[in-house]
């Protein structure tokens, strides 16, 4: 055995660098500092196993690894040991005092040009150990050499310099222990302690204990150590399902449906995903965020990596481990990161078909998936991306021929005969859509609509325009010829007659007093019962659209709207016959309040509007 000698040695310059740093920069994740320690420990396990595979009798009598956690109030110490494979005097100097990587000095460079650096990275550089003084002003590492049987402690207070001297041990592996600063010792608290291990650490293939060391109690098995998702599928009991979806997702219904399965080829991951039974409460905050976790090797990264799945998709919680990915990557790293949007492809393709087959297969769950989670679906129409293909054939609405939810697969098996466009009405009160005006003239030659109810339609609507070789029409903008479409088509040459010069004069007569407020004023081809009616322009902005964008305080001017006009209603019939009797001004204002209020609009002078009705009807 070599002298007791006890050595003193400085740092490598680039480790200081990262000392300081580390030691005296503020972070909002400091609680890293265990998971890092944790998976150290976990691959020195690893690695004396794997070694013990050729070697026979390196397990020696302690075949059982693990890691033991310990905790001091009273001393102000946390201890993390293992008995794994141990480092002799030359690991220590290697692996703690110097960084022979090339990668150290961007993760510097990096932490330094960051406002508020992410620690959360430093695994990643094979410098995770370093993270301890964040949390400590003096580190000891007690190790003995698996093989050599070497012990020897290395010491220091993240300063200058370090020393190593022989030392004794019982038994082989590490033994770190963090003398914890003042302003850490939030990390003295055992609860504390626990949280951390379940919350990054809890599916280390090796079981870890935590000990309070000023409390008698035995010590305590922490982590879950084989993962759920790991798992092969027949060994899983649908309670261990449901309870897995209640702990990461913090809902309390059933999961509608789980998905588990392994994905294999240029890029490995597994996945364990769920579809919620219920809405949650928050679906619909801007703020709101995925709840899928990323695993690495079983080792929790992070549950707030956007990239992992769509936010359309936002309501799914879940898991994926992926081998693959660097362990300990940062999230900014994860932006972007080919690997992530691979893996983000192939999950939502999976997601994807799962809600094809429940629309196929399990009609009364997908409605059950619709009614909740259609909306925030839809969202993934207004983005471009390449699932619009898979998106639309799931898309269900209400219509004007039925009481029932319609794909649009099944519109086009209803359409009119010679219909050439899918006709769709935006509007988020579905009442209006069954009231209004817009609807006589299809509802009278059974051509369908379809009710496009969720705000999100309007916005989806413009980026898709056609399902298969069939256009979307609103019904509510520009000019909607029908008049070849659909039943009674006879009764169209009617129309054909030419318009009464009265009806003519009326129109002039609107187009004079109204050419402030309106764009055109012509006869219309979709009004049989009602008098009058408001439509957007071709060109401009749908009128659902509109409000929409002014209900968001959007700077939207208003824009002007064309007015038509029925020249069979008797209302219309009766003013043009007796334009010479009445107030042109009064009257193209009251038609124009009656047209907003058919189109569900506050007037702006309501008080005129009825000066000008009773003026009328007295006359």
């Amino acid at each position: 055995m070599a002298q007791n000698s006890k050595e003193k040695l400085s740092f490598q310059a680039e480790v200081s660098k990262l000392l300081d740093l580390v030691a005296n920069s503020l972070y909002s994740e400091r609680e890293i500092f265990l998971r890092e320690l944790i998976s150290n420990a976990a691959d020195a396990c690893e690695k004396l196993r794997y070694q013990s595979l050729s070697k026979k009798n390196l397990l020696k009598d302690e075949k059982d690894l693990k890691i033991n956690i310990r905790v001091s109030k009273k001393k102000k110490i946390i201890e993390i040991e293992d008995n794994g494979i141990g480092m002799s005097k030359q690991d220590l100097i290697d692996n703690l005092g110097t960084i022979a990587r090339s990668g150290t000095s961007k993760f510097i460079e990096t932490m330094k040009n960051k406002k508020e650096g992410d620690i959360s990275a430093i695994g990643q550089f094979g410098v995770g150990f370093y993270s301890s003084y964040m949390v400590s002003d003096k580190v000891d590492v007690l190790s003995k050499d698996a093989e050599n049987n070497e012990t020897n402690i290395w010491s220091s207070n993240g300063k200058e310099s370090y020393s190593i001297e022989n030392a004794k041990k019982e038994k082989r592996g590490t033994c770190i222990t963090l003398n914890i600063k003042k302003d850490a010792d939030e990390f003295l608290d055992s609860f504390r302690l626990r949280t951390i291990i379940t919350k990054y650490s809890n599916y280390i293939p090796f079981p870890i204990y935590l000990k309070d060391l000023d409390d008698k109690e035995k010590e305590e098995k922490i982590n879950e150590g084989s993962p759920l998702w790991l798992k092969d599928k027949k060994e899983i009991k649908d309670e261990d399902y449901k309870q897995f979806y209640n702990n990461i997702s913090f809902n309390f219904d059933e999961p509608l449906r789980t998905i588990h399965y392994n994905a294999e080829g240029v890029i490995s991951y597994k996945a364990l995903v769920y579809f919620p039974t219920n809405q949650p409460m928050d679906l619909f905050n801007a703020d709101r965020k995925n709840k899928i976790k990323l695993y690495v090797q079983k080792v929790f990264i992070t549950d707030e990596c956007e990239d992992i799945i769509p936010n359309w998709l936002r309501f799914i919680p879940g898991v994926v481990d992926s081998q693959d990915i660097s362990l300990n990557i940062s999230r900014e790293m994860l932006q972007n990161n080919p690997i992530i949007t691979k893996i983000k492809k192939g999950l939502t393709n999976k997601i994807l078909s799962e809600i094809e087959y429940l629309a196929k297969k399990e009609k009364p769950k997908f409605e059950t998936f619709w009614n909740n989670f259609g909306p925030v679906l839809k969202e993934g129409l207004y983005e471009h991306n390449d699932h619009h293909e898979k998106i639309l054939p799931l898309l269900r609405f209400e219509n004007s021929i039925n009481d029932n939810k319609i794909s649009l697969e099944e519109y086009i098996k209803i359409m009119a005969k010679d219909q050439k466009e899918i006709y769709y009405f935006s509007n988020t009160d579905k009442n209006h859509i069954k009231n209004s005006p817009q609807l006589e003239v299809f509802s009278d030659k059974k051509i369908p609509v379809l009710f496009m109810i969720d705000a999100v339609d309007e916005f989806w609507i413009q980026n898709v325009n056609k399902f298969k070789d069939l256009e979307f029409k609103s019904i509510t903008k520009g000019k909607v010829d029908v008049s070849k479409v659909g039943e009674n088509t006879k009764d169209n040459k009617d129309k054909d007659k030419k318009i009464d010069s009265k009806i003519n004069d009326l129109i002039n007569i609107l187009k004079t007093e109204l050419k402030e407020n309106i764009s055109n004023v012509i006869i219309s081809d979709r009004l049989t019962k009602s008098p009058i009616l408001l439509v957007a322009e071709e060109t401009g902005m749908d009128i659902n659209m509109e409000k929409l964008m002014k209900m968001h305080n959007q700077k939207t001017p208003d824009s002007k709207k064309i007015l038509e006009i029925n020249p069979n209603h008797p209302m219309i019939i009766n003013l043009s016959n007796n334009l010479t009797k009445i107030d042109h001004k009064k009257m193209s204002n009251l038609i124009l309040d009656q047209a907003n209020i058919l189109d569900g609009n506050i007037l702006s002078n309501p008080t005129g509007y009825l000066e000008n009705l009773t003026e009328i009807f007295i006359k």
